[in-house]
């Protein structure tokens, strides 16, 4: 149903949300204020600490939306150099929101090498770039005299989108659950 980055990102914000709401609940026992201890407050920076570790790991497997159609051509770029392989063209698509919250930005690429180094290029774009998947390719034979091939890649990128936008210190959202 979802994608291994999805669940991925699904996991990070239900952790984020649940230290948040962790850090909310902490300062209270049956409706009474218990902020002034010192181990509180340690509890208080460790739940802070671990919803900071949390949005760093989410930062670091999404792109933010203004820069993910340029982050996928240079990933792109940099694999079919490495790799022998021509990138011909690039056309992005429209961005679409997933189930999750996530916003998915794709780009279609044209790409034109051997077989074996086109393999490679797909292997090398994902392995380097944890926030990218190969979502759909198309293979075409090129020449029939030899293994060059053309073939349209589909390229996606996701970004924060819904569950970014709720993390702002708004005071309508403070001890709100996101929507989903």
């Amino acid at each position: 149903m979802f994608s291994r980055r999805e669940k991925i990102l699904l996991a990070l914000a239900a952790a984020a949300v649940a230290a948040v709401v962790g850090i909310q609940l902490s300062g209270t026992v049956a409706g009474t204020a218990r902020v002034g201890q010192t181990t509180d407050i340690r509890q208080l920076k460790a739940l802070r600490q671990r919803v900071n570790d949390a949005e760093a790991r989410l930062r670091h497997v999404t792109i933010p939306a203004p820069q993910a159609t340029a982050h996928i051509l240079r990933a792109a770029q940099a694999s079919g150099s490495a790799t022998g392989v021509t990138v011909a063209s690039a056309r992005p698509r429209t961005a679409t929101t997933m189930s999750s919250g996530c916003l998915e930005q794709a780009l279609e690429i044209q790409a034109t090498g051997r077989f074996p180094n086109i393999a490679r290029f797909m292997y090398d774009l994902e392995a380097k770039n944890a926030n990218l998947r190969i979502a759909r390719v198309a293979i075409t034979s090129g020449d029939a005299a030899s293994d060059t091939v053309n073939c349209a890649i589909t390229v996606a990128g996701y970004s924060p989108g819904v569950i970014k936008q709720w993390q702002k210190n708004e005071p309508r959202n403070q001890g709100r659950v996101p929507p989903r």
